[in-house]
């Protein structure tokens, strides 16, 4: 679900990084990045915190999000980052029972891959790349060779192995069910559904099945109570080989064209590398993965005078992981050269994850002469986060026969590890809203949050929000001298929300480590403090401020939703270095700040010709700046990526390197030239030398370019003309980068291949080059640089559907009472610059990841 996200509406940027069953999910940021740390918008479901990728889609009956603080700031906790409000369906009052069916089929396929040369070029730029780094060396391959290599006339002795097409499939199936049951009484409603999809993947291994159910009932027991129990369950069932997907990919990026899948007796030829065909499917073992979610909320609600309600609400959210992975013993080859995986393994862990909420709710609603609406809320909310896992390890012995039974390998190979937390909150709110004559709107928020993470005198914190609005349509002289006019609305808004998010449980608490020493004579175990703790450490703050302006004209069929928006936070979470001779990790602090700056712009139009055809457009356009605008001094790599370092004065996700600035084209450019390593040829990358020193040192580096876009946005057109439906949605995002290594760029790295543009490389006669002279082993043009960076914009056709309503004068003598059947087509046209890799991969891959899928579904949707 919220991958489909993508260029729906302004401020919300959804990237999926996979096509792979099971991990179709998109990464959402809302008004770009807060924090350094993880930056995930709260999703609230029916009310509670939930996830929006186990909800099977067919449930929901509205999306929306709210991305400015006076909004979001009543639900607290998270909610600096955006919230997602997802409300499922329900039965309504005095309907009907009635069964609606949604089923699906698709085909799934890449929407590109890596294009390597064949052997023949491969063999060639082999030979050339042999003599850039040793003019006297022996050739490998002889004219004939690369004949052979491209004529096919020897396949055995010279072929030309596709490797990719012959260890993936073209396509893989998939299949969507849903079958629902609503209705209500006057009383009393209910919906019930249950859900199935079934997934296989372009890998022999992988395969998905996800089964989902849910139980909504809502009952009026008297006039003044009101009763209702949501339920849903899921279990995500993933199948897969030992190796993953991406290493599989990895494999066909490295073995090379000219090396034969087969030995002359049919056995799986090794060379040195392994041979991805004869890892297909199971070969390398097997993985097992059982995830299972539960999520049930009971309520009550009182209303005991006109306007006032009380409502209490249990939520119990349990969340588990059981793993399951199984090494077998391979052996491939020949007497030769033979390919050992070495000794079984087995693995089996479990996690388990519980969420438990309590709420408290008072609202009351007024009306004072009918021009003065007053609506109040007061809440209380509790929540409670224990985590656990347990994890067992064998190796040796065994049987591939028996892969699930930990008991066959060896017992006295085995690890056990298993921990846990748990994380506490609770909360305080109150909102205010005031409508005078729906002309002019008033809402004041507050919340109290404490956190466990904190340290105890600091766990509270306290974040208001203020909004105000004009409708300025209603007033008397715009009515009389605009009637042309449907609305205009001028919005205000300012707010704080809290921010705890930081990549650690019990950062407030001192925690210990066992470690040896030597007293005397005599090993002895140690216990040691691991890390300072931070005893000042308190909320980080978002503080949001917003002016929006609304317009609609002509009856609503054209208008725009504009919002200009700055996001400060302060405080920021963080692990700063500190002296390494002090022997311990550093704290979490308070040490950083971070902005954001931007604008989220919706434009709409829809118009009727005639009363069989009609139509809507509806574009949005996003823009934010990000900036670093505090780091106390300690501008640094990112430890867990060291393409990226975080800086004050620029974004997060900043690659930093030196600036390549050509290529050495002459013997003058190389000897008097600065140079970084001084072992440079001719055909190296040249970097600018901005210190003057006539060296490149890492003084030189810069910030080259940034992994998060700009700019986003989306256009969906639809089309209604009688019983048929079209509509399209083209999605895209500019002013973004990737930095792509390894095989995804580098000709015959680590052994590796040649892609196609690795053609237009430098030659003493070819200076105008897009890529520098070919080597096999050097690395030297391998330093992090503006060279290798690549623009990642975009523009793709995410989703395009025709469908068609099959008239009820047909459908009536069956029982049903409607049917739609449909042809959707999802990310068929992608335009970017980037050659053989998905413009929403990982920005910093090596190319071995398993890529974004085009799909063509065929469904129907059937109610009776």
């Amino acid at each position: 679900m919220s991958a489909a996200l993508a260029g729906t509406m302004p401020g919300v940027t959804s990237i999926q990084r996979s096509g792979e069953p099971g991990a179709q999910t998109g990464s959402i940021t809302i008004r770009g990045r807060n924090t350094i740390n993880a930056a995930s918008p709260l999703v609230i479901v029916d009310g509670v915190p939930g996830s929006m990728n186990n909800i099977d889609p067919q449930d929901i009956e509205s999306l929306s999000v709210l991305k400015d603080a006076a909004s979001a700031a009543i639900y607290g906790v998270q909610a600096a980052n955006g919230v997602i409000l997802i409300t499922t369906k329900r039965g309504k009052t005095g309907q009907k029972t009635r069964v609606d069916y949604t089923g699906m089929v698709s085909n799934a396929s890449p929407t590109t891959h890596l294009k390597f040369l064949g052997a023949g070029d491969y063999a060639m730029l082999y030979n050339e790349a042999t003599l850039n780094e040793n003019p006297s060396a022996r050739v490998r391959y002889s004219d004939e060779d690369i004949q052979k290599f491209r004529d096919g006339s020897d396949p055995i002795g010279h072929p030309d192995t596709d490797w990719y097409r012959e260890t993936f499939k073209r396509s893989a199936w998939e299949t969507q069910h849903n079958l629902s049951l609503s209705g209500g009484t006057q009383t009393t409603t209910y919906m019930g559904s249950i859900g199935f999809v079934n997934q296989d993947g372009l890998t022999d291994a992988r395969k998905y099945k996800r089964f989902t159910g849910r139980l909504n009932l809502d009952s009026r027991v008297t006039k003044w109570l009101s009763i209702g129990l949501n339920a849903s369950a899921y279990r995500g069932i993933t199948d897969d080989a030992y190796e993953s997907s991406a290493a599989l990919v990895q494999y066909v990026n490295r073995i090379a064209p000219t090396i034969p899948i087969y030995n002359e007796d049919g056995s799986f030829n090794y060379s040195g590398l392994a041979n991805p065909v004869a890892l297909r499917g199971t070969a390398t073992g097997l993985t097992k993965i059982y995830d299972t979610q539960f999520f049930g909320t009971a309520y009550a609600e009182v209303r005991p005078l006109a306007g006032l309600s009380l409502k209490a609400l249990y939520n119990l959210r349990h969340d588990a992981r059981d793993y399951r992975r199984f090494k077998k013993h391979l052996v491939y080859g020949n007497a030769s050269s033979l390919a050992n995986s070495g000794d079984r393994e087995g693995e089996h862990s479990y996690y388990n994850w519980n969420w438990y909420t309590t709420q408290l709710l008072a609202n009351y609603t007024k009306t004072f002469a009918k021009l003065h609406t007053l609506n109040t809320l007061l809440g209380y909310e509790q929540v409670n986060n224990p985590y656990s896992y347990t994890k067992t390890t064998r190796k040796g012995g065994g049987s591939d026969e028996l892969p699930w039974s930990l008991n066959t390998l060896d017992a006295k190979s085995q690890t056990n590890d298993d921990g846990g937390s748990e994380v506490a909150r609770r909360s305080y709110f109150g909102r205010l809203q005031y409508d005078f004559a729906d002309k002019y709107l008033f809402e004041f928020n507050l919340r109290a949050d404490a956190s466990s993470l904190f340290p105890k005198d600091n766990r509270w914190g306290y974040f208001p929000a203020v909004s105000a609005a004009w409708r300025l349509s209603e007033e008397a002289f715009l009515k009389r001298q605009a009637s042309w006019l449907s609305n205009l609305k001028l919005r205000l808004g300012w707010g704080k929300t809290g921010n705890e998010e930081i990549n650690e449980t019990y950062p407030a608490v001192a925690t210990y480590a066992f470690g040896k020493a030597v007293l005397g004579d005599t090993e002895t175990t140690t216990t040691y403090e691991a890390r300072y703790v931070n005893n000042k450490l308190r909320w980080a703050t978002v503080t949001n401020y917003e002016l929006g302006l609304d317009a609609s004209f002509f009856d609503n069929q054209v208008g725009f939703e504009l919002s200009l928006y700055q996001k400060n936070t302060n405080n920021m979470l963080l692990k700063l270095p500190i002296q390494g001779v002090i022997g311990v990790n550093p704290p979490a602090q308070n040490a950083g700040s971070v902005r954001n700056t931007g604008f989220d712009l919706n434009v709409f139009h829809n118009y009727r010709l005639g009363k069989d055809l009609r139509y809507a457009v509806n574009l949005n356009l996003s823009y934010v700046h990000n900036k670093i605008t505090d780091l106390k001094g300690t501008d640094g790599e990112d430890p867990d990526n060291k393409l990226y370092w975080f800086m004050e004065g620029q974004a997060i996700g900043t690659f930093y390197g030196y600036v390549a600035d050509g290529y050495f084209n002459t013997q003058d450019e190389l000897t008097n030239g600065p140079k970084r390593t001084g072992a440079e040829k001719l055909g190296d990358i040249r970097y600018k030398d901005f210190d003057g020193d006539n060296k490149i040192t890492a003084a030189d580096r810069k910030p080259i370019g940034k992994n998060f876009p700009s700019w986003t946005g989306g256009l969906n057109l639809a089309v209604y003309y009688k019983d048929f439906d079209f509509s399209m949605l083209w999605q895209g995002a500019f002013n973004v980068d990737a930095y792509f290594t390894g095989e995804a760029s580098y000709a015959f790295f680590n052994s590796g291949k040649v892609l196609k543009r690795h053609l237009d490389r430098w030659t003493p006669t070819h200076h105008d080059a897009t890529y520098p002279r070919i080597t096999r082993n050097s690395q030297i043009n391998f330093a992090t640089s503006s060279f290798w960076l690549q623009d990642a914009s975009y523009v793709r056709l995410k989703n395009v559907t025709l469908g068609y309503t099959i008239p009820r004068a047909f459908l009536s003598k069956w029982g049903v009472t409607g049917a739609h059947v449909f042809l959707t087509g999802e990310n068929l046209l992608t335009f970017s610059h980037l050659e053989g890799l998905d413009p929403e991969a990982p920005s910093n891959n090596r190319g071995a990841f398993y890529s974004n899928v085009k799909k063509f579904t065929l469904g129907l949707k059937v109610s009776f």
